[in-house]
């Protein structure tokens, strides 16, 4: 969006900002601006998708940077996924109004913020509600699993870390769960540093297209490239700080936990949402 100056009242007021058609003029005055590409039709046609963002490079111009700056290459998500790295899953799905009556957190797209997962003490679900849900006797989720949202929301690509002690909750299924499968280097630190890049989210908004009136990634999600690490040292160097701050923070929200045991039906849900067990 650009902005002018109204001269008379002095306030910054909005303009049409219509990119498209700015392109078809540079291209007519025979320029090549950034943010055009010419795409093969048979490209197109195989990808299913129509869409210039889709098309843009510039979402790709931030990892390309840091991947050379950095002297090493890229992995897309595909690639973990297939080669057994890490392991993916949907959520389990969205309870009506009128069941939201229990002690069992129900986490929306929106709960998912700042690298957290944020209980909202008016989104509870008893426990039969959420076994329905999860289909099983628990959640299914461990601890360090990776969560962000993939549909119907602007933070499409941010992630959150299930620390210990939360991982009986039901998830709403607008969202994709990553679990690394422990194969050196890749860990759930080092993911979570490398998704928490800018030049991995921005990668997000290329592939989160409309349909409709919600943004959605269906499989396009696989192409997002993150750093490949050349070594275990050069993965623990980068994501230390990561690692750092949430150990220390499940040590201290179990220590929490246990002084407050037995006492925690006079807090609010999101005080003690569940227990926190032992520290692995």
């Amino acid at each position: 969006m650009r902005y002018r100056v109204d001269e008379l009242t002095g306030r910054r007021t909005s303009e049409i900002d219509n990119e498209l058609s700015d392109q078809v003029d540079w291209y007519l005055s025979g320029i090549r601006h950034p943010g055009m590409v010419q795409v093969q039709l048979h490209h197109i046609f195989e990808r299913k998708v129509l869409v210039p963002t889709y098309f843009d490079l510039r979402y790709t111009e931030g990892i390309n940077q840091f991947l050379a700056a950095n002297g090493i290459d890229g992995i897309t998500i595909g690639e973990l996924i297939d080669d057994g790295i890490i392991w993916e899953r949907r959520g389990h799905g969205s309870p009506a109004n009128d069941q939201r009556s229990g002690d069992i957190p129900y986490v929306k797209v929106s709960d998912i913020r700042a690298l957290r997962i944020n209980i909202n003490p008016t989104n509870l679900v008893s426990e039969p509600v959420a076994k329905s849900h999860w289909k099983a006797d628990n959640s299914g989720l461990c601890q360090w699993d990776l969560v962000t949202p993939n549909r119907a929301s602007s933070n499409i690509g941010e992630f959150a870390i299930v620390l210990p002690g939360e991982e009986r909750i039901v998830l709403t299924k607008e969202v994709f769960v990553f679990r690394a499968q422990l194969c050196s280097p890749y860990d759930p630190f080092y993911l979570l540093w490398s998704f928490s890049l800018k030049a991995v989210r921005n990668q997000w908004r290329r592939i989160a297209l409309m349909q409709t009136n919600r943004e959605d990634c269906g499989k396009r999600y696989r192409e997002i490239i993150v750093p490949r690490p050349p070594d275990l040292a050069w993965a623990l160097k980068k994501s230390a700080a990561f690692r750092t701050y949430f150990t220390a923070l499940a040590q201290a929200k179990q220590e929490f936990a246990r002084v407050l045991h037995g006492q925690e039906d006079q807090y609010t849900a999101n005080v003690i949402p569940v227990s926190a067990p032992e520290l692995s």
